[in-house]
């Protein structure tokens, strides 16, 4: 059989929104997003992939725009073009949660029906044939249903359903690469113990990974930007790799410059009585016309210094000197200057209200349960803050 090649991407997540972002700069943001989804598209096409697979998100809300739904299709249209199938999975961003959003369609199902892609996009396992380099490939998918947790997606292959699959398509973390009890997670004995599948394409997880299971690839292609502050060390990208009718070889991380994001730390028990100055200096020598930075202002300060700070010109000024600027007082105290017998400073951030008040449950609760339930309560509630 001729060797083609696969690219493998997710995790675009086209429409994404950014609060307090002008509508110019988001309209800015989002190209971007666009154009790094492209970069994995013009790839498949100068190289002549003959398959363009992809792992769910492809859009950020099951409600994109217009112009993120006319960029799609437009490269759909180009991919058909040029001879490359294009096979996708729903995400849990761009997957309808039921009826009510959207009347439960998702957008890349209008696009199927034009026949722009194959759409593996309902929660029961779907395979399909195709007829690649002259040999049959056999490609199942399959979309966690919204609200599925702690699930393994390659469970639904252990039926006879997944007999002869070659390529597995889902939206779920590899086990050991983020995964947590709270979301799909494919487990590494279940790969094991199906000798026939060769490739696992997993969206999901931003951050490219490999696990190689007896023969079998389990690959999170990872975002193709940079979604969130703080995403540090290799930079997001796509993945290529080559199928030779039996297994997968050649797989190499394509990257994708990203936007900078930047994360500005500022103690406030390092700074003086008057930390305007500083915060602005310490803005000045970190911010990029082009970045979008955060800066965190962390700890303890006397009622003089949060007054000093002066919060909006620092807002003014951060959003003058980057791309988009986010000023973040969560983890900001204010000491009790009221009280001299106390021992911790003044909550002022939702997030330590949400982990104290969970906290005091938790210590009055009898059962093993309850306990736990008040903690998971707890860890949800403070990851949306994250």
């Amino acid at each position: 059989m001729t060797r083609i090649l696969i690219i493998a991407t997710a995790d675009n997540h086209l429409s994404r929104p950014y609060a307090r972002m002008s509508p110019a700069k988001l309209e800015s943001r989002r190209e971007r997003l666009r154009q790094a989804f492209g970069a994995a598209v013009a790839h498949a096409i100068e190289h002549q992939a003959a398959l363009f697979l992809h792992g769910g998100d492809l859009f950020d809300t099951p409600s994109p725009t217009n112009a993120d739904l006319a960029y799609v299709a437009a490269c759909l249209r180009r991919l058909k073009d040029a001879n490359v199938a294009v096979l996708a999975v729903g995400g849990n961003h761009d997957t309808p949660s039921g009826r009510t959003v959207q009347g439960g369609v998702a957008p890349l199902s209008s696009l199927a029906r034009l026949h722009g892609l194959t759409y593996l996009g309902t929660t029961a396992l779907e395979r399909t044939t195709l007829e690649v380099g002259g040999a049959p490939l056999c490609i199942a998918g399959l979309t966690p249903a919204p609200g599925q947790n702690a699930m393994d997606p390659l469970e639904a292959l252990l039926s006879t359903a997944g007999e002869g699959v070659q390529i597995f398509l889902t939206h779920g973390a590899i086990e050991g690469h983020g995964s947590s009890s709270q979301e799909p997670v494919l487990r590494r004995h279940t790969a094991a113990s199906l000798p026939g599948l060769r490739l696992v394409i997993a969206g999901h997880i931003h951050r490219h990974a490999t696990e190689w299971v007896d023969g079998t690839l389990l690959l999170a292609p990872g975002a193709t930007e940079w979604m969130t502050h703080g995403e540090t060390g290799a930079p997001p990208g796509f993945v290529r790799c080559v199928w030779d009718g039996e297994r997968v070889s050649n797989v190499q991380h394509v990257p994708v410059p990203p936007q900078p994001h930047l994360t500005i730390d500022l103690d406030m028990e390092e700074l003086d009585d008057d930390p305007h100055d500083q915060a602005r200096e310490r803005l000045t020598t970190r911010s990029a016309v082009d970045a979008l930075t955060r800066l965190r202002v962390l700890g303890t300060a006397t009622r003089e210094q949060y007054a000093n700070l002066l919060l909006r010109q620092l807002q003014e000024y951060g959003a003058e000197h980057n791309f988009h600027f986010d000023l973040d007082v969560t983890r900001l105290r204010l000491a009790d200057e009221l009280h001299t017998g106390a021992a911790r400073g003044v909550r002022i951030s939702q997030p330590d209200e949400i982990a104290a008040v969970a906290q005091e449950f938790i210590e009055t609760e009898q059962s093993d349960h309850s306990r736990a339930l008040w903690a998971a309560a707890r860890d949800a509630l403070l990851a949306q803050y994250e």
